[in-house]
């Protein structure tokens, strides 16, 4: 088996996931599939076996847009969301919780790219170049308590004040499991 150079510090992750869509250029050398200087579904999927269910699962949604995951993987976010004991009010929708994962998993799968830095997470200044203060340098757009109201069907304040944290709680659980498939991604292009 040859082991391929690490990746240049030069190509980070995100530069390399978005080459994942179908008619891709080809990638550097650093990097390979096991289509001809391409990075396949596939190859991501394998890169992807040790992780447990519901991160292999976010991962093929994430990394591969694998449509078929959508109800399994609707109903693990489900159960992480009542795991942690939330509960709905007498009026609030009974399945407001279910909603919160569900918006939780979306918003983190797909995102949305912040306007004030156009999803760089920089702004540049005359000389220097400052972190976005919209997203904190993240490069995606924050969910608004309007729509979180909407969604979850309550009113404003409580949005902000009980949804909110959940859902930031939520969205931290994606964040570790993101970092984790990055890592697990990177080991598994760079050791062909």
């Amino acid at each position: 088996m040859r082991r391929s150079k690490p990746l240049p510090l030069v190509l980070m992750m995100s530069e390399l996931f978005a080459l994942l869509t179908s008619g891709a250029t080809p990638l550097t050398q650093d990097a390979r599939g096991t289509s001809r200087n391409k990075i396949t579904p596939d190859d991501i999927a394998g890169c992807l076996i040790h992780a447990d269910r519901h991160c292999y699962l976010y991962g093929l949604r994430k990394f591969c847009l694998d449509q078929s995951t959508e109800t399994e993987l609707n109903a693990l976010a489900r159960q992480a969301a009542l795991s942690y004991g939330f509960t709905c009010r007498d009026n609030e929708p009974a399945d407001g919780v279910s909603r919160l994962a569900v918006l939780a998993l979306k918003f983190s799968v797909m995102g949305s790219r912040c306007g004030g830095c156009s999803g760089t997470g920089n702004i540049a200044s005359k000389n220097k170049v400052d972190t976005c203060d919209r997203c904190e340098g993240s490069g995606n757009a924050k969910l608004s308590v309007r729509r979180l109201a909407n969604v979850i069907g309550t009113g404003r304040w409580r949005a902000q004040k009980v949804w909110m944290p959940r859902f930031q709680l939520l969205l931290s659980d994606y964040q570790i499991m993101d970092d984790a498939l990055n890592t697990m991604i990177h080991r598994g292009l760079r050791d062909e």
